[in-house]
C-alpha cells in the first residue's frame, strides 16, 4: 500500500503541474505585440517632445523680454503670438497625455523619462500671464481602461495616439522655425 500512495501522490503532482503549465497565459497576438511597441514608443517620444516644448517656451519668453528691453514692441508682439501657440501646444500635449493609459495586463512601472516636477509659472512682462501651474503625475491608472477591448482596437488606439503625437511634433517644429525667423529678423534691425 505504501507504493500505491507514492505513485498516486506523484501522479497527482504531475497532473497538477501539467494543468498549471497548460493553462498558462497564451502568447499575445501580433496586434497586441505591435500595440505594446507603439506604447513604448509613445513614452519615449512624449518625453522628448515635452522637454523640447518647455525649452522652446523658455526661449520664446527670453526673446520677448529681450525685444521689450530693446524697445521693439512690434517684435515682442510677433514673438508673443508664437509664445501663445506654444502655450496652446503645451495644453494640447497634456490633454493628449491624459488619454494614454496602460495596456491590459501591463503594470506601468517604466520610467517615462521626463521630470514632471518642473515649474510652468511663466511670469513675464509682455501683457499676459501663462499660469501653467499644473500637476504632471503621469499615471496610466486614472479612470480610462483598455480592459475588455480587442487587441485590434487597442492597436488602433495606440496608432491614433502616435498620429496625434506626431502632429504635435510637427507643430512644435513649425513654431521653433517661426521663432528662429523672428529672432533673425529682430537681429537684423
Amino acid at each position: 500500500m505504501r507504493f500505491e500512495q507514492i505513485v498516486t501522490k506523484t501522479m497527482a503532482c504531475l497532473l497538477t503541474a501539467f494543468i498549471w503549465v497548460g493553462c498558462g497565459d497564451a502568447e499575445p497576438s501580433a496586434s497586441f505585440q505591435e500595440a505594446q511597441k507603439i506604447h513604448e514608443q509613445l513614452d519615449r517620444l512624449a518625453s522628448g517632445l515635452h522637454d523640447e516644448l518647455q525649452m522652446t517656451i523658455e526661449e520664446a519668453e527670453a526673446q520677448i523680454q529681450a525685444s521689450l528691453n530693446a524697445g521693439d514692441s512690434l517684435l515682442a508682439l510677433q514673438l508673443g503670438r508664437i509664445d501663445g501657440q506654444l502655450g496652446a501646444l503645451d495644453v494640447r500635449f497634456h490633454d493628449w497625455e491624459s488619454t494614454v493609459v496602460a495596456l491590459p495586463g501591463a503594470a506601468c512601472d517604466h520610467d517615462h523619462g521626463h521630470d514632471h516636477g518642473h515649474d510652468h509659472d511663466h511670469d513675464h512682462d509682455h501683457g499676459h500671464d501663462h499660469d501653467h501651474d499644473h500637476d504632471h503625475d503621469h499615471d496610466h491608472g486614472t479612470g480610462a481602461s483598455l480592459e475588455g477591448m480587442s487587441d485590434e482596437a487597442i492597436l488602433e488606439i495606440q496608432q491614433a495616439l502616435l498620429l496625434e503625437l506626431t502632429a504635435m511634433e510637427s507643430l512644435l517644429k513649425e513654431a521653433k522655425s517661426a521663432l528662429q525667423i523672428q529672432d533673425t529678423d529682430g537681429d537684423a534691425e
